[in-house]
């Protein structure tokens, strides 16, 4: 029997069964639907509450055997529901609903726990959460509850591979009001899955070596390459590039990541992380980052999980260097090509070590693979393609193997002459350290006395009201420029900042000059005892990295001096690097 021709005879007996009984409100009971051909399907209903217990579920699953779970369902306890709904993930259950039969609400969050998830149109309803009745909590602990129970929402959404703006759908929907979803929102939103229930839905975990592919070879795999096959493309071409220049790098994760991002066990922002990421290449421009093959596992459900230990060996412009090892987890959504959640810890940091000895261990025992194998062999080509990315990412760091046109000569790895590495030198033979003005010939006016003074929102400010929280905690912090003025910079989306000024003694806040797209990977430095301001900025239009200087006076910027320091790669370094 088909998967729909057996969900039409489960609607059907569902139905009859539930003509003969009362919905149970008070908690989730359990009942069987006998099947023709196979163990019974499985109905959960009543209401989810916190006394629920979802073992009793995975007893029944074991006792029966049963393979498919149906609701019905107006909601609950959302804590509650996503606990049915891992435990549903974790057995490998698939799930289907009936429009006949409801399923609204936190029972959403239950049904998507399936592997293979099927639903008519209009079968799974969505609203706002909210707490129940016997909840009373003051205007700011409300505040913190919903921010940490929406946070909660999201990370399970990304773990089950749902679309999170389905979170936004809901909170758009009145909980006295319900959004049943179309077919085409369920399937956009990734609530139903396509395809048969077939043995996919018992997780397959890779962990013999793949062929290693570069990045323009993982984007055209072909299409009859299994999931734990792309999975592992994409996790070469991630240390690929992350091994390569910083604009490189960066353009490679603001497309890696989906919107929001399990990270470190803390539901982010893709924005977030990109900054993250733009920070760390800041601080790191030179890496050499390798995972090692025979510890990287693959397990594909929905999503797919990549597991290992990658080695490390990265140098900073002022010539420090780190070098190690650290366990990685990454969640990879292979509908989208995009990471949803990532995690991991160092394993080993080492002391006191300046070269890439892990990476060349790596390189050496790729060799002794490659030209000690059967020449024909697939598992010597693979090593051979691993060997030949460990020598560019090497090279990335500044480390030769012998020397061009002299055979014999040093025929082992050595740091290239002439040069310290192709990071650090593509950045610095392009850029051009200017000096900046005295900031001492630039005395603040007035400081700060009294009481902070925070600006008006409702009248005067009004304007501004819609960054007033980023103001507020901005001034809590104190003047840090121009005597009294608190300057509050803060994201506006991938490599995008904002900037506001506020005068800590009126609370007066106003913009700054520069921000926005228009200027992006904006840097500033500045002094609470000086009226001068440095921002560099990168000009994407004309790939260049800009430095400007300006006079805050009597409320006013007057620009002073203005460079180009070199391409747009110059203003991935801090902006002290590129002055004098």
């Amino acid at each position: 029997m088909g998967s729909w021709q057996l969900a039409r005879f489960l609607i059907a007996n569902v139905i009859a069964i539930l003509s003969l009984a009362t919905l149970a409100r008070a908690e989730i009971t359990i009942e069987r639907v006998p099947l023709d051909d196979g163990p019974p399907a499985l109905v959960l209903k009543g209401e989810f509450s916190t006394i629920d217990d979802p073992s009793v579920f995975a007893r029944e699953v074991g006792a029966t055997g049963a393979k498919i779970v149906s609701f019905s369902s107006g909601g609950g306890n959302i804590i509650s529901a996503m606990a049915y709904g891992r435990m549903i993930r974790s057995l490998g259950l698939s799930t289907m609903q009936a429009r006949s039969m409801e399923c609204s609400s936190a029972c959403a969050l239950a049904f998507v726990g399936g592997i293979n998830r099927h639903a008519e149109p209009g079968a799974i309803g969505v609203h706002q959460s909210s707490f129940a009745p016997e909840h009373t909590l003051d205007g700011q602990s409300a505040v913190a509850a919903v921010q940490r129970v929406t946070a909660h929402i999201i990370t399970y959404l990304v773990e089950m591979g749902i679309d999170p703006r389905l979170l936004q759908l809901s909170l758009s929907v009145p909980s006295t009001d319900m959004r049943y979803l179309t077919a085409t929102e369920m399937q956009d939103f990734k609530v139903t899955t396509s395809g048969e229930a077939t043995a996919a839905s018992t997780p397959s975990v890779v962990t013999t070596p793949q062929t290693v592919q570069s990045p323009s070879v993982a984007e055209n795999t072909p299409q009859n390459d299994t999931r734990e096959d792309r999975a592992r493309a994409f996790l070469t071409s991630y240390y690929e590039t992350w091994s390569q220049s910083n604009s490189q790098s960066m353009n490679f994760a603001e497309s890696a990541y989906a919107d929001f991002v399990t990270f470190y066990d803390k539901v982010q922002a893709k924005s977030f992380i990109v900054d993250e990421k733009r920070k760390f290449v800041e601080r790191w421009p030179e890496r050499a980052y390798s995972p090692k093959d025979d510890t990287v596992k693959v397990i594909c459900t929905d999503n797919c999980q990549i597991t290992g230990v990658v080695e490390w060996f990265a140098r900073s412009f002022s010539g420090k260097t780190s070098s190690g090892d650290a366990e990685f987890t990454f969640g990879w959504d292979p509908r989208t090509k995009r990471i949803v959640s990532e995690s991991g810890k160092v394993i080993t940091l080492d002391k006191n070590v300046f070269e890439p000895t892990r990476i060349i261990s790596q390189w050496h025992t790729e060799n002794q693979l490659c030209r000690g194998g059967s020449g024909d062999s697939p598992e010597t080509h693979k090593a051979c393609g691993r060997r030949d990315k460990l020598d560019a990412k090497l090279a990335s760091v500044g480390w030769c193997y012998g020397r061009p046109g002299e055979y014999g000569y040093q025929m082992n790895w050595h740091q290239c002459e002439g040069r310290q590495s192709s990071a650090s030198n593509s950045v610095q033979a392009n850029a051009t350290r200017v000096s900046a003005p005295d900031p001492r010939a630039y005395p603040v006016e007035a400081r700060f006395s009294g009481k902070t003074k925070m600006p008006d929102f409702k009248g005067r400010d009004k304007d501004f009201n819609s960054f007033r929280t980023r103001i507020r905690n901005g001034l809590k912090d104190g003047p840090n420029f121009a005597g009294h003025y608190s300057l509050i910079q803060f994201g506006c989306g991938t490599g995008c900042s904002a900037v506001i000024v506020s005068d800590s003694n009126t609370g007066r806040p106003m913009g700054f000059p520069r921000g926005g797209e228009d200027n992006m990977y904006l840097s500033l430095m500045f002094r609470r005892d000086s009226r001068l301001i440095a921002a560099q900025w990168a000009d994407t239009e004309r790939d260049k990295c800009v430095i400007e200087f300006f006079d805050f006076k009597g409320r006013a910027w007057k620009p002073l001096n203005r460079y180009d320091v070199g391409a747009v790669d110059a203003c991935y370094r801090e902006i002290g690097q590129n002055l004098q």
